[in-house]
């Protein structure tokens, strides 16, 4: 009962004192909170950062968690200090919890385990002659490694091409979500091959592929090979499969990619980084750049892409046959 009192009588004292509906006008309470207004900054989504467009303190309750009730309440009539506190409360609520806007995340190919491709840009900038034993069984000595041949005709030097096209079939494996490591990157290192086959050792290679050109005393010699252990090497044996399956694959590729027939297979027993390889190893002659017409044609960036997507299509093919 004497709450009923004390209640009427806070109304009697507010109607004396002028007090009109004016006073709940939910337009009057938007254009006076110190929280929604003009100079307040408007709440971002942390999803996107982009404004979220149309809040009012109806929606400010809504989001903050206020049930149907309360903001019916809120609008119809409640006291200004309930109204502004809820307003005022629920607000703060809705800047310190944004709404958020799912963003669509772009994914790269995924690289498949267990199918790192090792490539071998042969030679670089300044060769070195230290002798280097050509295999675990042999006793033969060959140097280090060598600057390679040069163009007749375009005068660039094999090491530089080789990086080139090896940089090309780099990115079509790897669109291709293949995983690629490489021998080297620039042309000023000092890699000997026996250390290269080691590189693609000791990352556990699925393949090893070296990069080169040939050159020959005849200019008229010209047209790529694929190169690959061979058997009559007793370190090799557990390669040469493999290894063999692999230039196959490449070969055929490379026909299919330039519309050219090539020189074919060979099997190799004197090179170094055939005979230190524990994994499947092949090497690609590219052609000949003692030849003028196929020395420029090397150089042609179309060219290029044909024996990077010629390569790269072989050595896809090996991985997932194995």
């Amino acid at each position: 009962m004497t709450f009923m009192i004390v209640a009427i009588w806070i109304v009697c004292v507010l109607v004396a004192a002028g007090c009109t509906p004016q006073v709940l006008d939910r337009q009057a309470i938007l254009q006076e909170s110190p929280i929604v207004n003009k100079e307040t900054p408007a709440v971002t989504s942390s999803a996107t950062m982009q404004p979220v467009a149309g809040s009012s303190v109806a929606d400010s309750l809504q989001g903050a968690g206020a049930g149907t009730e309360t903001i019916a309440k809120a609008a119809a009539g409640a006291g200004t200090e309930t109204i502004a506190k809820a307003t005022s409360e629920a607000a703060i609520k809705s800047i310190a919890k944004p709404r958020t806007e799912s963003v669509a995340s772009k994914t790269a190919a995924t690289p498949q385990k267990g199918k790192l491709v090792m490539l071998d840009p042969g030679h670089q900038r300044y060769g070195n002659n230290a002798p280097e034993s050509v295999g675990p069984d042999s006793r033969e000595t060959k140097p280090k490694v060598s600057s390679g041949t040069v163009g007749v005709r375009t005068k660039k030097p094999e090491y530089v091409l080789n990086l080139e096209v090896s940089l090309l079939i780099k990115d079509e494996l790897v669109r291709r979500g293949i995983e690629v490591a490489m021998t080297r990157e620039s042309h000023d290192v000092d890699i000997s091959n026996k250390q290269r086959a080691d590189m693609a050792n000791e990352a556990g290679a699925a393949l090893a592929v070296r990069i080169h050109a040939d050159g020959d005393s005849s200019p008229k010699t010209k047209g790529f090979s694929v190169l690959y252990p061979s058997t009559s090497t007793a370190a090799v044996k557990p390669i040469a499969a493999e290894s063999h399956q692999a230039a196959g694959l490449i070969l055929e590729h490379l026909k299919a990619a330039t519309d050219t027939a090539g020189r074919g297979l060979s099997a190799r027993s004197d090179l170094s980084g055939f005979n230190w390889s524990k994994v499947p190893v092949v090497l690609v002659e590219l052609g000949f750049m003692t030849n003028p017409e196929e020395d420029e044609l090397m150089s042609e960036a179309e060219y290029q892409k044909k024996l990077a997507q010629g390569i790269a299509d072989g050595i896809e093919h090996f991985l997932k046959s194995r």
